[in-house]
């Protein structure tokens, strides 16, 4: 085994990695954006709910180019209905069918947007905290799926934990670009230093846990090597996860920090933290494909 074997195991898996990098943010997003709604909602104007409703699109768009490239996986669709029928019993059909049944419902409550006057609030906040469970039981059902006792590389607590701290990690910065595109700002701009420390946060979460999940590597084997030999440069991909993302995270900050003084955070500033984060969790998601290895050969 080499990093030649574990570079084509990644790219052979490259619409996962999409997704994988994309959805559990895109998810977080959503949430993040649906509570503002559900705890601020009758505290604001309609126009501004109205618009917090209808920039909902921005996560959802995002979690569903995720959800789509994923779908590519399957090569015919009609695969589809196989991987649907293990629904309870293989956590890659409870992945899917999670992932289907959230985006639908969001999908769904996102179109009454522009039908809606803002007249049924209570109504559409309790529709908003059932989608956040089920967004819950999504990014869960992902970290999960790849918890495959046969691929020792992987059967490993920091494979769920990695994926969640994923989802915090770009979620609170989706949700910004979400946020500012609608016009939404806190008064005391606490709302917007609040999402960038929990940030902060997973980011060092996620350093932590892919550091201990790359030392860990050399004494992962099986008849063929170790698992270090299939991403030899695990450990300096880490470092450049660790520098995209916190130049991500940076940039969202010297954004927030300027709140409340402007009228509204600059949607593009954000879009362009999130790009830089989104582009260190790709390689690190990248990085874990490359680890891909079963027991025995």
């Amino acid at each position: 085994m080499n990093a030649a074997v574990g570079f084509a195991n990644a790219w052979d898996e490259i619409t996962l990695v999409l997704f994988t990098t994309l959805a559990p943010s895109g998810v977080a997003a959503l949430i993040i954006m649906a509570l503002v709604f559900v705890v601020r909602g009758p505290a604001l104007d309609t126009a501004l709910r109205v618009a917090i409703d209808r920039f909902l699109w921005v996560p959802i768009l995002v979690t569903m180019v995720g959800l789509v490239a994923s779908a590519t996986h399957l090569g015919n669709p009609a695969n589809a209905l196989y991987v649907l029928a293990g629904v309870g019993r293989s956590p890659l059909s409870n992945e899917v069918a999670s992932g289907v049944v959230f985006l639908g419902s969001a999908g769904v409550y996102w179109l009454t947007a522009f039908s809606a006057d803002g007249g049924r609030p209570r109504l559409r906040r309790a529709a908003l905290v059932a989608i956040c469970a089920l967004g819950v039981v999504f990014v869960t059902a992902i970290a999960f799926a790849y918890d495959a006792e046969t691929i020792e590389s992987w059967h490993l607590p920091v494979v769920p934990l990695s994926l969640w701290a994923n989802a915090l990690l770009g979620g609170p910065l989706l949700a910004l670009v979400g946020l500012a595109a609608a016009g939404y700002r806190s008064r005391d701009g606490r709302l917007e230093r609040g999402l960038v420390a929990v940030a902060v946060l997973a980011w060092a979460a996620n350093v932590a846990l892919y550091l201990l999940w790359g030392a860990s590597l050399p004494q992962i084997e099986n008849a063929l090597g170790a698992a270090s030999d299939l991403a030899p440069a695990f450990i300096p991909l880490v470092g450049v996860f660790a520098v995209l993302a916190a130049a991500g995270v940076a940039l969202a900050g010297a954004a927030a920090a300027r709140v409340p003084a402007l009228t509204a955070l600059p949607p593009w500033r954000l879009a362009a933290a999130f790009a830089l984060v989104a582009a260190g969790l790709f390689v690190m998601r990248f990085a874990f494909y490359m680890t891909r290895m079963t027991v025995g050969l």
